[in-house]
């Protein structure tokens, strides 16, 4: 039986965005009291996490900083999309994201539909083992890697006929602070997503930090 979790809408990671622009951490209570706040907070597509920063930098009095941080981040994404955009629909790899593997836990929110799309993946929703045609299997919790190493094989031995499993496209996040919600990583994150994707179009080193293969056959 799979739970299906993370299905709230997550928040925007001000702390991000405020590291990200140099900004004291205290700035957070006076962006909470401000009336834009309900606006930015729910920011989890590209465009809008790009608004939200700009909000921010205007409100903060760092608006040059949050110019350029939101130019690096959309020259970086844009860098993605054009590499990827002379491939078709059906050659695109389809993608499930779990939280956990016990208890078996799916992680479906809008934020990561959006960061798979802009690394030219396709977004598996509601995914049952038995039926499903998923390239790729991607794994993010908090548990020490030793004791996912463990629990990860008693699960993929019963799903022999996913092309993931089959295809030994089984990958762990184990950096807890990637792909967990909106942030100002965002680029960070579909960089990761790009070359787990497409390892041949895109090398960015990410999996000495970040994530890992895991072969387990």
């Amino acid at each position: 039986m799979i739970t299906f979790a993370c299905m709230q809408r997550p928040l925007l990671s001000l702390h991000s965005i405020l590291e990200a622009l140099s900004l004291d951490a205290a700035c957070l209570s006076l962006l909470e009291q401000t009336p834009e706040y309900q606006y930015f907070i729910h920011s989890d597509t590209p465009e809008a996490i790009y608004g939200a920063i700009r909000t921010i930098g205007g409100i903060l009095n760092a608006q040059p900083q949050a110019d350029q941080l939101v130019e690096d981040l959309e020259e970086r994404i844009n860098i993605i999309s054009h590499k990827l955009k002379f491939i078709a629909e059906e050659n695109k790899p389809k993608v499930a994201f779990f939280q956990d593997v016990f208890p078996l836990t799916a992680a479906e929110n809008g934020y990561l539909a959006n960061l798979i799309r802009i690394a030219g993946g396709i977004y598996q929703t509601r995914m049952i083992p038995h039926e499903s045609s998923s390239d790729v299997l991607i794994i993010f919790n908090e548990k020490p890697i030793s004791q996912l190493l463990t629990e990860l094989p008693q699960v993929l031995s019963t799903w022999s006929q996913i092309p993931a499993v089959a295809n030994n496209q089984i990958y762990i996040v184990h950096h807890p602070g990637y792909l967990r919600q909106p942030s100002a990583l965002i680029a960070d994150e579909a960089e990761i997503l790009a070359e787990i994707f497409y390892p041949k179009y895109f090398v960015f080193g990410r999996d000495e930090d970040v994530w890992m293969k895991f072969e387990w056959q």
